[in-house]
């Protein structure tokens, strides 16, 4: 009554390639959070926020204006103000007219 099961190994050129895919998918992912967080920091220069560390962008979501119908990006992020040592959070928005819109409140560190 005892069977046994042949069970075929898996090649080592498909571990290869796993890892492969993996090590693309965490670069990719990199390079696009630093895609975020570089937008969002031109935003923040153009807002009067010339130096700033920790930028974290959380999530960025693509709106139109009702009145104009005008779209743009905004990026819902928080990061610290060096200059007035200030932690700030919020979002900031560009629209595709390069107007600038901002909604942040900042605290003391």
């Amino acid at each position: 009554m005892e069977e046994t099961i042949e069970v075929r190994k898996i090649s080592r050129k498909t571990y290869i390639y796993m890892a492969i895919i993996a090590l693309l998918g965490i670069v990719i992912f990199y390079l696009s959070e630093q895609g975020k967080s570089g937008k969002a920091q031109k935003i923040l220069a153009e807002l009067g926020y010339k130096n700033t560390t920790h930028v974290e962008v959380y999530s960025v979501t693509q709106f139109e204006n009702v009145d104009t119908k005008i779209q743009g990006y905004k990026y819902f992020v928080t990061f610290n103000d060096i200059d007035t040592n200030q932690e700030c959070k919020g979002f900031i928005a560009k629209d595709f007219k390069h107007n600038v819109i901002k909604d942040l409140t900042c605290k003391q560190k």
